[in-house]
């Protein structure tokens, strides 16, 4: 009569014991990997949510920045990891897109089993303070007027911040000059200092911006306005909702890893979120808070699907000149 409870009592003594978080007295960091350069959106929103968990479960966790190869570096070192629940690839839209973009990409989608969504702040359209340039319509009028004069960054083929000028040159008839970056943060001096035209940025490196002084907002690249930024009007609301590419981020484990282990890390990713010290960080940079996390594997599968399409439509390949 007690084995049932017996048995009750191992399965859930294995589930603690599967969990890196449950193993945090022996002081093993889990390793959190984080494709892009250290500040950028990406790192930020990551660090947040690995700091609440270390304060509510004494967990380490050791933020690696591997930028490079538009993602594919901080893929690759999480795809060679061991599969124990020790290594955490941040991930976004790279995930999918890299391996429907450039053919010498070194994973596939597959590769890696999504634990939970984190969210991510809005791109907005800024120009540097310099600019006579005061709303979208008028920046759109004069990259019509001066066909490829304009010069926006680029800070990785298939960033959302690409995407959604993608679909905004599509949707407005523009043609305007990329110029490649390694991440966002590495355009933003380029930028205020004018050399750089206008930006799809993030809100989480924009706003400190605009508070400055240095940028100006033309637009949130979302479908309703930012609260930090209440005046500020929508690509839908400009007329081009189609162009909006709301980008994203989340937790990945290796392909393999043990089910009891990403099932608890999801949950403590969960946890973290619903705190209102991760709430207020994340109103600071602007992120907006996923409504689902642990639905995180059924929206990964979706945008596979979705960006399998967009780049077929817009023949989108990673510059390999």
């Amino acid at each position: 009569m007690q084995h049932p409870s017996r048995r009750g009592f191992l399965a859930v003594a294995a589930l603690a014991a599967a969990s890196p978080l449950a193993r945090a007295a022996t002081g093993k960091p889990v390793r959190l990997v984080v494709p892009y350069p250290a500040g950028g959106v990406v790192d930020v929103a990551a660090r947040i949510v690995a700091d609440e968990i270390g304060t509510r479960t004494g967990q380490a966790f050791v933020v690696e920045n591997k930028a490079g190869a538009n993602g594919n570096l901080g893929a690759q070192a999480v795809k060679a990891a061991a599969a124990d629940g020790q290594t955490v690839l941040v991930g976004s839209l790279f995930v999918v897109l890299n391996p429907l973009i450039d053919r010498h990409a070194s994973f596939a989608t597959r590769d890696f089993e999504p634990l939970a969504e984190i969210g991510a702040p809005p791109n907005l359209i800024v120009v540097p303070a310099s600019s006579p340039l005061r709303t979208l319509a008028e920046l759109l009028a004069l990259a019509r007027r001066q066909p490829g004069r304009l010069n926006t960054p680029n800070p990785g083929t298939g960033s959302s911040n690409h995407l959604g000028l993608e679909l905004l040159i599509q949707a407005s008839g523009i043609e305007v000059a990329q110029v490649p970056y390694k991440g966002q943060p590495p355009f933003v001096v380029d930028l205020v200092n004018g050399e750089l035209h206008f930006a799809f940025m993030t809100a989480a490196l924009a706003l400190p911006q605009i508070r400055s002084g240095a940028l100006r907002p033309l637009a949130v690249a979302s479908h309703h306005r930012l609260d930090a930024l209440p005046e500020l009007p929508t690509l839908a609301e400009a007329g081009y909702a189609d162009a909006v590419v709301l980008p994203w981020n989340g937790w990945f484990v290796p392909a393999g890893t043990p089910r009891a282990a990403g099932e608890h890390l999801a949950a403590e990713v969960e946890t973290a979120l619903r705190s209102a010290e991760v709430q207020r960080r994340f109103g600071v940079i602007g992120a907006e808070l996923p409504k689902a996390p642990r639905r995180f594997p059924a929206f990964v599968a979706a945008e596979a699907e979705r960006w399998k399409l967009l780049v077929a439509e817009r023949r989108i390949k990673l510059d390999e000149g």
